[in-house]
């Protein structure tokens, strides 16, 4: 009985996260992006390295054009995400903003 209640919530969880990456991935900026940086922003809790990968590809490739578009830090924490998880993202990535 407890496995088909934790069933559904896990399948929720995955579409979440799956919503998620593709926001981050896409181009453009909409409604959908910027809940997702927030919802990203607010996972600063969990140590990078516990985020699940395909979050943490799709986080770099959202700072990475934002950085490459010439935003600075504070206009990239002011779309949403987090100082811990921009600075994470750029070291990755090895690029350095002002």
């Amino acid at each position: 009985m407890k496995q088909e209640q934790e069933a559904p919530i896990a399948a929720r969880t995955v579409d979440l996260l799956e919503e998620i990456c593709q926001a981050l991935f896409s181009d453009g900026t909409d409604a959908q992006k910027a809940a997702a940086r927030k919802a990203v922003g607010a996972m600063t809790q969990r140590p990078w390295q516990q985020l699940p990968s395909r979050l943490r590809t799709a986080i770099r490739c959202d700072v990475g054009r934002l950085a490459d578009a010439r935003k600075t830090r504070e206009q990239i924490v002011a779309l949403g995400y987090s100082v811990e998880i921009l600075g994470q993202a750029l070291r990755d990535q090895g690029k350095t903003i002002a």
